[in-house]
């Protein structure tokens, strides 16, 4: 199933691309030197260029090495959303792939760090490991490779809070799922969104909702057997999860029309003050930093979602990742990994990691809080050390599993799925990919 789908991705990328020369048997890279020793690299890299925030300030990282790396030059292409993912599936098949690549540390890039297209970074990396979060240095490989270096730790499933709405309502912040759901009606009431989210690129609900819930529902052990097929993702912990996504649903606790809604919306409505709680990652704090006021600052925390019914996980537990990061081309030569290498460790290394986090992330690399920093980084920074994190479920599933699963969550949200048959379905395609 794997190869045919690969097969037929080539395909359609062809169509979309057509300027994509295949040539598998390629040994040379596409990086050059020219006389006078500066050093030219291509970089694909996920990114949305039309953000006003986060495209700038990558543009100003980029500035920043070149200026301090004269004899380095970086030629950038972007890709955003799903087709950057097919592209890269493309890049990969055809021996296209550039100098230097986004990766990210679970399975949604394998089909370029489990085929030996990319190189180790341990050799590069090496006596600098302590330096990184402890989640940031899990092993990427089978024999503990590192194929990227994690640019931050992302936290998916943040509940961000309009404290100031919450007490003109008459309210608080819910400890139980039943109390979020009591609350409903009096904040659609006052013609506000209880829980913004933007859906209809499919992976928000699966990123920052459903991953969040299957360790709320079933624990990180059972979590863990499921993976390795010593429990399953159609048990009933997995269903008890998708009936709650889908009574948030029923009961009109998501955004209107949250499956037509373009990613971006969601933080939109909660800047504005048109939603009470906003679930999204804690990535939107770079957008938030520049967007919310002064005064919007000191209202707007931070929170986990409140339990739910026969919880077997933790509380306050969030979805996390060790995010993605820059790796390089296997065909690079010694020199050319050198000049890829200096990128890779200023930007996730901790000059990049330093501007990245006055931006309003949160570095893999540890940095103590710098004392100027925006009021919501330090929120971002004190809220990521005070909860217990699982597993976000693009990062430990194969894409062909969650890009089903993502779209059926939609289908249930509309409808036409049951909780039980998107369970199952997960079920039978993790079973029939990841585990095989």
């Amino acid at each position: 199933m794997r190869t045919k789908q690969l097969l037929l991705t080539v395909f359609v990328s062809l169509l979309l691309f057509p300027s994509l020369v295949f040539s598998a048997g390629t040994k040379e890279s596409a990086a050059k030197t020219t006389d006078d020793g500066v050093i030219t690299l291509s970089v694909y890299h996920y990114l949305d260029q039309t953000d006003k925030t986060t495209a700038p300030n990558f543009a100003y990282l980029v500035e920043e090495f070149e200026r301090k790396n004269p004899n380095i030059k970086l030629q950038f292409e972007y890709g955003y959303g799903e087709s950057f993912h097919d592209k890269l599936q493309t890049l990969a098949v055809s021996g296209q792939l550039p100098d230097i690549i986004l990766l990210y540390p679970g399975k949604r890039t394998s089909q370029v760090t489990s085929a030996g297209l990319v190189k180790d970074l341990r050799p590069y990396l090496q006596g600098h490991e302590n330096e990184f979060a402890d989640m940031a240095m899990q092993a990427q490989g089978e024999k503990g490779e590192i194929w990227e270096l994690p640019e931050d730790i992302s936290i998916t499933s943040i509940m961000f809070t309009n404290n100031r709405l919450l007490k003109e309502l008459g309210l608080s912040l819910p400890k139980t799922y039943a109390e979020l759901l009591a609350q409903g009606p009096i904040i659609r009431k006052a013609g506000l969104i209880p829980l913004s989210i933007a859906n209809k690129d499919a992976w928000p609900m699966q990123s920052c909702v459903a991953g969040m819930l299957l360790e709320r529902t079933g624990g990180m052990e059972w979590f863990d057997k499921a993976i390795a097929g010593d429990a399953r993702f159609d048990d009933q912990v997995v269903v008890d999860a998708m009936e709650i996504i889908k009574e948030l649903t029923d009961k009109e606790m998501f955004s209107p029309g949250t499956n037509q809604l373009a990613y971006g919306q969601g933080l939109d409505d909660f800047v504005n003050e048109r939603a009470v709680y906003f679930i999204d990652g804690g990535w939107t704090v770079n957008n938030m930093v520049g967007e919310l006021t002064d005064e919007q600052k000191t209202y707007m925390s931070l929170e986990s979602f409140p339990d739910v019914p026969n919880q077997k996980g933790k509380s306050l537990s969030v979805s996390a990742t060790a995010g993605q990061g820059f790796g390089m081309n296997a065909k690079l030569s010694d020199k050319e990994s050198e000049a890829a290498w200096k990128w890779i460790w200023f930007y996730s290394g901790p000059e990049g990691s330093a501007i990245r986090q006055r931006f309003g992330r949160l570095p893999a690399y540890n940095l103590s809080e710098p004392s100027d920093a925006d009021p919501m980084i330090k929120k971002l920074i004190s809220f990521a050390g005070n909860v217990p994190m699982g597993y976000v479920m693009d990062s430990v599933l194969g894409a062909e599993p969650i890009g089903t699963f993502n779209i059926n969550l939609q289908n249930m949200m509309f409808g036409t799925m049951s909780p039980k048959q998107v369970a199952q379905e997960l079920e039978t395609m993790v079973e029939a990919i990841d585990r095989k």
